[in-house]
């Protein structure tokens, strides 16, 4: 790593620091107290804290320091995937008790899925959806339903990226991958085969939440030779029923979107 980049990761970490620091207890800080608990300059934390004042993570009040309002956008972010991962814990465990396979909760991130939420079935598969891991989007059943409702930017941004080959049957040509999608939004669910892994099945259907906007996908994964390489139908119909229970948990009124003609 280059001394530039040193610096740079050096004052990243000193600013998460003093971001650190704050708390109810001790909501307000001033440069000298900051230098002294870190064993940091003067001069150092007055630069940190100005950046950080700059960005809106703190704000100054009679050269004193509280947290600021970026922080309080970050946080409602989180909180929205913790609501998420509340709201779908019962469904995703009626999911794995009906169809027997693997279900997960996954949410877009810079284009990469992540998993925000897993639940085993009784015969589990060696998967990498690790909760937190991310994987490509354009090879997982929640990963194709949430770049259908991406917009055509995004989609350039992934496609420039260039498409990985992860399993055999992945899809590679940008061409095909914009085909892909359109079908499965008008679909409404989108399912992958051999493309993550080979011999392995997932489907996926989208979540919304009370602003009729899709947020986050549950989906199932298993092996195609249990159930759902025999007769997909029954596990798409639960994948989609599931994907509405929790959106309906989230506040989303379908006759609402219906009403307002929407296509998202």
């Amino acid at each position: 790593m280059s001394e530039p980049n040193n610096s740079i990761l050096q004052s990243v970490q000193r600013g998460l620091q003093i971001l650190k620091l704050f708390s109810q207890a001790k909501p307000v800080w001033g440069i000298t107290d900051i230098a002294t608990t870190l064993k940091l300059s003067k001069s150092t934390v007055s630069r940190i804290t100005n950046d950080l004042v700059e960005e809106g993570y703190l704000e100054k009040t009679r050269n004193k320091y509280r947290l600021g309002f970026s922080l309080l956008a970050l946080s409602g972010v989180i909180t929205s995937h913790l609501e998420i991962h509340r709201e779908s814990r019962d469904t995703l465990k009626s999911l794995v008790h009906i169809l027997g396979e693997t279900a997960h909760i996954a949410i877009l991130e810079d284009l990469e899925i992540t998993y925000l939420h897993k639940i085993e079935c009784q015969n589990p598969v060696r998967l990498f959806t690790n909760i937190g891991k991310k994987n490509p989007p354009t090879c997982t059943g929640s990963g194709k339903i949430l770049l259908a409702y991406q917009p055509e930017a995004a989609l350039q941004k992934l496609i420039d990226r260039g498409l990985p080959l992860m399993g055999p049957k992945s899809i590679t040509d940008p061409q095909k991958l914009i085909m892909e999608l359109q079908n499965v939004r008008k679909s409404g669910y989108s399912i992958c085969i051999d493309e993550m892994q080979e011999g392995i099945i997932s489907i996926g259907a989208a979540i919304r939440d009370y602003t009729n906007e899709v947020v986050a996908a549950v989906s199932i994964v298993g092996p195609k030779q249990r159930g759902m390489g025999k007769d997909g139908l029954p596990y798409i119909t639960e994948v989609i029923k599931a994907a509405n229970e929790i959106s309906e948990k989230l506040g989303y009124i379908k006759a609402l979107d219906e009403k307002s003609g929407s296509a998202r």
